[in-house]
């Protein structure tokens, strides 16, 4: 058996080798943390600082910058000025990682964002072909003469990326700064130009080129006829006590909004984590105060989803709020599929004439009473033929209250076919509130009669 010797420095490279080259291998291998992206979401428009018309784009912005795992550290608004817009463009590209600009891309005076753009990143502004023929034809399908100024919208910063509008005539682009790993995304003001551009082009180009280190998602849990300082107690137990899930209140008129936002490496992660949430807060509150659940629901969509799904229909008698139930619950399309009818029967005489209140009703316990709108709900089931008929009467002030009337004091009714139901609240606010307040109780007392109506499971 003959051996082999090799030379000492051959040894030495060949372990070196071996060491390195598993160094490099667990190095690859190993899960590296992702890194943090920041994003900051600028909206211009001098009409936004002027207070003339709300932000809406950077609340819907900041939605899909949350899910894609970069929630924006900043929200910035700018007015129409030059200098100004320069000098916050300028900040945000130092001190962010993604900004998304909107608005500023139209053709009048005051659609600053591609000169400055154009200045700030030093790139000359160069016609796009596609944008300027898919502007023309947006003008020849309208059978409108183009003004040739229009096709100043498709000039685009030299070596960007062109977002194409299908639904207006002002591309978007995108500017990405490889060396400094940062990109600019400028879209149009409308929402309806915006959001398809966002969704369809702008989600992929952040996925590739910026992935979030966690999946960011929210879940809404909206109550009713709950004091906030009574949810805060009751579910404080919870509170850091949820691994990756964080607790915020909102408080709109009557209604309190529960905000959980969990923070996972998957979705599925994530979904996980608010389930459970969800399930440990229904076992801390009475859950039929949770009228819906959903970033955008709304308790008119939630009773006409019920109504629908009990194949119910209603009809609606209302004095003091004067229309308002029957035209929070007509916003709501298909609402003709259970809405039969509604009235407004603000005087004595209207309430007799069209519903058959007995003037001896109204004349031993007056218009606001228990008796009276429990005869406007049967006679509005009645005289409409409906599964269910509603009656709201009372005093939404300022003035025709008394001591044992007060402004505030509203009476509702709800027909059935087995049973009557009638109850009061008082409200306390300004004319305006007590009607709102009116309508959401006429709401929630409709809901939970059709969750307790059936043995069928609620879906929500």
């Amino acid at each position: 058996m003959s051996t082999v010797f090799y030379p000492f420095h051959s040894i030495l490279t060949v372990t070196l080798s071996h060491i390195l080259y598993n160094n490099i291998k667990y190095f690859f291998t190993k899960k590296q943390p992702m890194k943090k992206f920041i994003s900051e979401i600028i909206s211009t428009g001098t009409e936004i600082m002027q207070g003339a018309y709300p932000d809406t784009n950077a609340r819907e912005v900041s939605h899909r910058l949350q899910k894609l795992g970069i929630p924006p550290l900043y929200h910035t608004a700018v007015g129409d000025d030059k200098k100004t817009l320069r000098d916050i463009l300028g900040i945000a590209r130092n001190r962010t990682d993604v900004i998304i600009m909107t608005g500023g891309l139209g053709l009048t005076v005051d659609d600053l964002t591609r000169d400055v753009v154009s200045e700030l990143y030093g790139k000359p502004l160069i016609p796009d072909r596609k944008a300027a023929d898919m502007i023309r034809a947006r003008f020849a399908m309208r059978r409108k003469h183009m003004p040739e100024s229009n096709l100043a919208q498709a000039l685009l910063p030299a070596g960007s990326i062109p977002l194409y509008n299908e639904n207006g005539t002002a591309p978007g682009f995108i500017i990405y700064e490889e060396t400094s790993h940062k990109a600019l995304i400028a879209l149009p003001g409308p929402p309806r130009e915006w959001i398809p551009m966002f969704d369809n082009f702008v989600a992929d180009f952040l996925k590739t080129h910026f992935p979030g280190s966690a999946i960011i998602d929210t879940l809404v849990l909206r109550t009713i006829d709950i004091p906030e300082s009574q949810l805060n107690e009751q579910l404080k137990p919870l509170f850091n006590a949820l691994p990756g899930v964080t607790f915020a209140f909102t408080f709109r008129t009557g209604k309190v909004d529960i905000r959980l936002t969990a923070s996972a490496p998957s979705s599925g992660e994530t979904s996980q984590l608010l389930e459970d949430a969800r399930k440990k807060i229904l076992r801390l509150i009475d859950p039929e105060c949770i009228y819906s659940e959903g970033n955008e629901a709304t308790i008119e969509a939630e009773v006409g989803r019920l109504l629908t799904a009990r194949k119910k229909t209603l009809a609606i008698a209302e004095s003091c709020t004067g229309g308002l139930l029957c035209k929070r619950l007509t916003d709501i399309p298909g609402s003709s599929n259970y809405l039969k009818e509604g009235i407004v029967v603000y005087s004595n005489e209207a309430k007799v004439k069209y519903l058959g209140v007995r003037d001896e009703t109204l004349r031993h316990y007056g218009a606001v009473s228990g008796e009276t709108v429990a005869e406007m709900a049967t006679g509005m089931k009645r005289v409409s033929g409906a599964d269910i008929g509603v009656g709201i009467t009372g005093i939404a002030g300022p003035s025709g209250g008394s001591q044992e009337k007060p402004v505030g004091l509203v009476y509702f009714g709800l027909a059935t076919e087995d049973s009557i139901i009638t109850c009061q609240r008082r409200f306390t606010g300004e004319r305006c509130l007590i009607r709102e307040l009116a309508a959401d109780f006429a709401l929630d007392m409709l809901r939970r009669t059709l969750i307790s109506s059936t043995d069928e499971p609620d879906m929500r």
